[in-house]
This record gives structure tokens, C-alpha cells and sequence, in this order.
């Protein structure tokens, strides 16, 4: 069995050795408490063989291993192009990089942000409009813990890898953290502020947050 990456870390507070799979960076994290060295560490490892295997099942395959991305939730084909033209650039066909294949993975997710970087502005922009609010700033980053976040000086993060998910997710993050600057807490005020201006209202909500839980590991490793 391939292993995947292996990244080491040490607690001192662990008070045994704790195994864990980082589906973003698709690596087995290895936490070693104190006295515990990195040999010890790789037996235990090597003893967890039902783990392991779930693990590697469990992975998430990368959009070059599938050929394909998301891109505002429709399935879009990588098609590597026979002419090295320095272009990714995309059609009704899917999109083409015209770049070496150890390069694709960089160009893939560099089309991704320009895209976010061209779409998010001016959603939030229509969104904050309708919902009264003044955001002061938006930053697109990509974030393994949160899809976006709202600081009560009115800055907006937002995770640039929502452009691979379908419209009604992302507006609907969009929606939620521009309720914070109403509504700075998670309190049935703020709910009910979200369930207004989501498509489609509560059903919405509750069918994107949904739709994050069960697909979110698959946009953290896809590219």
C-alpha cells in the first residue's frame, strides 16, 4: 500500500499517539506525545492496518486523478491541450490547459481564484444592497477550518474554493456572514435575518449547510 504524506507533530500534551487524516493536504497527521519518538510512531502506524485502510479509502481523489473540477457545482472535464500555448482558458467543452502535466495542479487552481476573484465581489456587493449592510472589506482566502467569516469591523473572508460549489451554496455563505454585521452572534435574530435573504429561505439554509458537510472534504482536496 502507497502511503500517503506523513506529517509529524508533536504535544505535549498528547498522552498517546494520535492518528488523523488531513484530507486538504491529503496526509496522515502523526501526533507524538512526549518521549515518543518517530520510530514508535511509524510501528504504531504500521499496527493500525483497519485504520489505515478506511483512511486511504476515504481520501478523496484530486480533480487531475478524475479529470475533471467542479466549477459552480457542474462537473467541467480537464483537457490537456497537444500545443504547449502558456494558456488555461475554458469552453463549453471544458477547460484547456496548455501547460506541462506537472504543472496542471497550479494552473487548475490558479483558473479557480481568478474565477472567485471575478464572480464573489459583486455577489456580495448585490447581496449587501439588499440586506442593508456596509462590509468593509473582502478578502478571498483558502481556509481549512471555515467556508468564510465576518469581523465586526465589517471584513469578509470568504474561502475562494466556494466557486467550485453550486450558486446557491455560496450565496448562501455570502448571506450568512453578511448577517454577522447585523447580528454579531448565531442567535434566532440572525437566523432569522439568513432564512431572509437565502435562496429559497430555511430549506435553503439547511440544504446548503447540508451540501457543505457531505461534499466540503471533496473541495478542500480536490486541487
Amino acid at each position: 500500500m502507497l502511503l500517503p504524506p506523513l506529517l509529524w507533530r508533536h504535544s505535549a500534551r498528547a498522552r498517546r499517539i494520535i492518528l488523523r487524516l488531513d484530507l486538504r493536504k491529503r496526509a496522515i497527521v502523526i501526533t507524538l506525545p512526549p518521549g515518543v519518538n518517530r520510530q514508535q510512531g511509524m510501528q504504531f502506524l504500521q499496527s493500525q492496518s483497519q485504520w489505515l485502510a478506511q483512511a486511504m479509502e476515504s481520501l478523496p481523489r484530486t480533480a487531475i486523478e478524475q479529470g475533471y473540477i467542479w466549477l459552480e457545482g457542474s462537473i467541467t472535464p480537464l483537457l490537456p491541450t497537444i500545443t504547449m500555448d502558456g494558456r488555461t482558458r475554458l469552453t463549453e467543452q471544458g477547460l484547456h490547459i496548455g501547460h506541462p502535466s506537472d504543472e496542471h495542479p497550479r494552473y487548475v487552481r490558479s483558473f479557480l481564484k481568478r474565477r472567485a476573484e471575478a464572480l464573489f465581489p459583486s455577489l456580495l456587493q448585490h447581496h449587501s444592497q439588499r440586506m442593508k449592510t456596509r462590509p468593509t472589506k473582502l478578502s478571498l482566502r483558502d481556509v481549512k477550518s471555515r467556508w468564510g467569516s465576518c469581523t465586526q469591523q465589517g471584513r469578509i473572508m470568504l474561502s475562494w474554493r466556494l466557486i467550485m460549489a453550486p450558486p446557491d451554496i455560496y450565496n448562501y455563505v455570502i448571506v450568512h456572514e453578511l448577517a454577522h454585521l447585523t447580528h454579531f452572534n448565531h442567535g434566532p435574530d440572525f437566523w432569522a435575518l439568513v432564512d431572509a435573504y437565502t435562496p429559497h429561505g430555511q430549506i435553503g439554509r439547511k440544504k446548503a449547510e447540508k451540501w457543505l458537510l457531505q461534499n466540503g472534504a471533496n473541495l478542500l482536496a480536490m486541487i
